[in-house]
């Protein structure tokens, strides 16, 4: 499978994740969560008031990049503006980073940018998620975070040929105006 498929494979399971639906899996899965560190990051915008999403995407943008993350994968950027649009699309901001040779991506890099977060003042309301393969190789991390009226997604999979990392932001009120008017998905 190509970027793009997994990248809508993910955007599906993340949807899933959010909703409370399709918990478990054929891995061993274990609630974990580091003890939260300080922070050596600078204030945001995000530190006080409502977040737009333009500052949601700035928010995204530096706590990824302060961990050495990659940047947000161009394939996926296409994608997810074309989501942008109506229903679902209006409420969220997203970052799909991609395993490359100059920033790797593992389990502990994806505890970083949860650290990172709840330095920043995100709440991490559920214990963090693992999920351990039969050959004992972390294969997927989930957290959820939450502050402002936003909740943050974050997801690390390991897959057969690579790794990714991503964070979808949810504006609460928004996502609850939407279902209220009848709009529950993203178009297709």
């Amino acid at each position: 499978m190509n970027r793009v498929g997994w990248t809508v494979t993910g955007l599906a399971a993340v949807m899933l994740g959010v909703t409370g639906c399709g918990s478990g899996g054929a891995g061993q899965q274990k609630d974990t969560a580091s003890a939260p560190t300080a922070s050596s990051a600078t204030a945001r915008p995000d530190d006080s008031g409502p977040i737009t999403k333009t500052e949601m995407r700035m928010v995204l943008d530096s706590v990824t990049a302060d961990v050495g993350a990659p940047p947000n994968d161009p394939a996926w950027a296409r994608l997810d503006a074309k989501f942008q649009i109506g229903t679902l699309g209006d409420c969220t901001v997203s970052y799909k980073g991609l395993d490359t040779a100059a920033a790797t991506l593992d389990v502990s890099r994806a505890n970083a940018l949860a650290d990172a977060l709840t330095g920043r003042g995100w709440t991490e309301p559920h214990k963090r998620k693992e999920r351990t393969a039969a050959d004992g190789t972390v294969d997927l991390v989930e957290g959820v975070f939450k502050k402002s009226g936003w909740t943050v997604v974050m997801e690390y999979r390991l897959f057969t040929d690579n790794r990714s990392l991503g964070l979808t932001a949810f504006d609460e009120a928004c996502v609850k105006k939407v279902r209220a008017a009848g709009g529950a998905a993203f178009p297709g």
